[in-house]
């Protein structure tokens, strides 16, 4: 377990708007743990220690939650906003047992995007998240596909990937990912160019005809 993924977090009650910006002010964030058949458990951590482990581990990983005496594995379920800002308001973490296999959403990370696009071909992405299944210390922090050498008219589909051992995919295999075809952009150029010589000969016929009743 990376060390970066415990973080230290202190109990609190559940509070009032007033009292939960105050703590947001202060430098620390509300949180929650869902347990099932309890109530949840709610807590403050320091945001910029919640920062790290977040950059340092993904959204997808086995966070340690230090409350005292206990620790508590868990997952992250959901962040909350700030609407205009995009600040954090709220992070809520679902408990997991290290023994129990669990689902969560994995995000993809592309490799190679910008090679493709700087080629002048398309590139299109239709899921950024696999939902898979397993044990939640085996989920990986991302699922990395390379792009850089795809060509026009090639695709990614979920039956493409090689997951890690112990992971099993719960979305269709038929779904497509990733997909490269040739920029539209030349369609529309060759169109446009098309129409502007249908416009000359068209000025050129005008001019003809008022040369001829003269």
């Amino acid at each position: 377990m990376n060390e970066s993924a415990k973080l230290s977090i202190t109990k609190r009650e559940r509070s009032s708007k007033g009292v939960m910006n105050q703590l947001r002010q202060d430098g620390f964030l509300p949180g929650s743990i869902d347990v099932k058949g309890q109530d949840a458990i709610s807590f403050s951590v320091r945001r910029d220690e919640f920062r790290k482990a977040l950059h340092d581990n993904g959204i997808s990983s086995v966070y340690m939650l230090v409350l005292e005496d206990t620790t508590y594995p868990a997952m992250i379920r959901e962040i909350q906003y700030a609407p205009v800002t995009k600040d954090w308001l709220h992070v809520t973490f679902q408990f997991v047992s290290l023994t129990e296999e669990t689902t969560a959403e994995i995000p993809f990370e592309i490799i190679g995007r910008d090679e493709v696009i700087y080629k002048g071909y398309e590139f299109q992405q239709q899921l950024e998240t696999l939902l898979v299944r397993g044990l939640p210390t085996a989920f990986p922090s991302t699922i990395v596909i390379e792009v850089g050498e795809m060509e026009p008219g090639t695709q990614v589909t979920v039956a493409d990937l090689t997951l890690p051992e112990g992971i099993t995919s719960e979305t269709e295999e038929d779904r497509l990912i990733v997909a490269v075809s040739y920029a539209r952009i030349v369609e529309e150029e060759t169109e446009d160019a098309e129409e502007g010589e249908e416009g000359t000969a068209d000025a050129a016929e005008d001019a003809s005809a008022e040369e001829s009743a003269e």
